[in-house]
């Protein structure tokens, strides 16, 4: 079967010609940019296809290349499927209880709705929801998997990466027409600024945008849902992610006011014990969670 020696190297092709970017195919794959050059070159030499091509100091698919790359997507699709679908026959003998701990304006958003479908897709008779925030908030010998707003690292237990935050303003459609002044004059002069911290997030943002926050109000609340519970009711503007925020955007019951962004001080993170990782509704749990965030 010397025609399928080209087989180890399609991974880091894939993911090469998905992201368009050696060195940020590198970085999802764990692997230096040189590692992944050197797996493509040994594919274009065992396959006998010009694949890729420079592009100024990028690079990019040739003709070839494309045709290539459908052909390999399509078949790790198909490889992805049958893994998933055998992942499914196995856990309808095994665990029919799952507990998981997240923080309550990620379940209000949109995570409740997908662990409960998850669960009935996959037979788990009992779910349970535990709340928290910071990976210290999660009681372990209860809960088999976490989601946290936090940063790393996370001593003794298997973690991924469910999405980098960025903040950004959103507020009610209704409240619109108040701030189009703030546009013209970069000022937020008599608008209602929700936050869960002492404000300073809203302070880098100020000068992210370089708008002046003077003569705008303060509205300390108790957690990010009900600054988005508030945005939604017209009470103010927010400063959240689009991980909690997107379908509000998406029906028009917010909107984003502002195209300035500013990275939070966290992120969103799975966690479980090291023991439990492998475990198959683990890691369909944690594949149903990313496919989410993509928009799959």
């Amino acid at each position: 079967m010397k025609a399928l020696h080209f087989l180890p190297y399609l991974r880091v092709f894939e993911a090469v010609a998905r992201i368009g970017s050696v060195r940020q195919a590198a970085d999802e794959l764990g692997l230096s940019p040189g590692a992944v050059s050197l797996q493509l070159r040994r594919l274009s030499e065992t396959t006998g296809l010009t694949l890729l091509e420079k592009s100024g100091r990028n690079i990019r698919l040739t003709a070839a290349g494309r045709d290539f790359a459908q052909t390999v997507s399509h078949a790790i699709g198909n490889l992805a499927v049958a893994v998933e679908n055998n992942a499914e026959r196995q856990l309808e003998n095994h665990q029919t209880k799952l507990t998981v701990a997240l923080p309550p304006a990620l379940a209000i958003a949109w995570m409740a709705s997908l662990l409960v479908q998850f669960a009935d897709a996959r037979g788990v008779s009992d779910l349970a929801m535990r709340s928290c925030i910071r990976a210290s908030d999660v009681q372990w010998d209860d809960v088999d998997l976490a989601v946290v707003y936090d940063n790393p690292p996370f001593n003794g237990l298997w973690w991924q990466v469910v999405s980098d935050v960025k903040l950004r303003t959103i507020c009610s459609p209704l409240l619109f027409p108040r701030l189009e002044g703030s546009h013209r004059d970069r000022k937020l002069r008599d608008v209602t600024l929700l936050h869960e911290d002492d404000g300073r997030e809203w302070t880098r943002w100020a000068a992210a945008a370089r708008i002046s926050l003077e003569g705008s109000r303060s509205v300390r609340v108790p957690s990010v849902a009900v600054a988005v519970a508030s945005a939604l009711q017209g009470q103010g503007m927010a400063l959240v992610s689009d991980v909690l925020t997107r379908s509000y955007l998406q029906e028009g019951r917010l909107i984003q006011p502002f195209a300035t962004a500013i990275p939070a001080s966290a992120g969103y993170y799975l966690l479980c014990p090291t023991e439990k990782a492998e475990a198959p509704l683990i890691q369909a749990l944690a594949h149903q969670i990313a496919a989410h965030l993509r928009g799959d």
